[in-house]
């Protein structure tokens, strides 16, 4: 999908192995929330909700354990983020 028209996030990515749901806002710190055991059911309604910001803070924010983290270099170029 195409993020560049989203206010709210900047990419959303998701590892089916680990169950990781990936969130970096479009804040401008480049600020990483991995999400931890969502499952893969919560993710493709996150998708078929075009990632709405609404659907993020009432069915994933506080319902996962996440942590917080910045950007690495390997994000940035998995993602093609220019710096």
């Amino acid at each position: 999908m195409d993020f560049s028209n989203n206010i709210a996030f900047q990419r959303v990515y998701y590892d089916f192995e680990s169950k990781t749901l990936f969130v970096i806002f479009r804040n401008g710190h480049s600020t990483k929330y991995a999400h931890k055991n969502v499952p893969n059911e919560v993710f493709e309604d996150f998708k078929k909700s075009n990632f709405s910001n609404r659907f993020y803070y009432k069915n994933i924010k506080d319902k996962y354990s996440h942590e917080i983290d910045f950007l690495s270099d390997m994000d940035h170029e998995y993602l093609n983020f220019k710096d």
